[in-house]
């Protein structure tokens, strides 16, 4: 009868021992620091590639151009000749 008992208090000492273990030594644990670098330095990034094209976009408003006078029979010749450009 007391040899019974014994193993399921051992069995049940030894259970609590593995789940111990195991809660303490879980993969995930001290894990957090490396995440938390890798989230910042891709915010970095895409930080720096979003200004990068705010300043491309910006320098090609900041970009005027010049609109030439032309005449209407300059205008009718041009598009004559880009209209036989077009049919070859």
């Amino acid at each position: 009868m007391f040899s019974s008992i014994k193993k399921y208090i051992i069995g049940f000492f030894v259970l609590c021992g593995g789940l111990l273990m195991a809660f303490l030594t879980g993969k995930s644990a001290g894990k957090k620091n490396e995440k938390v670098k890798s989230v910042k330095k891709n915010i970095k990034k895409t930080k720096k590639a979003i200004n990068t094209k705010k300043k491309k976009i910006s320098n090609v408003k900041k970009k005027t151009y010049k609109k030439k006078n032309v005449g209407t029979k300059e205008a009718a010749d041009y598009l004559k000749k880009f209209a036989k450009g077009k049919k070859k």
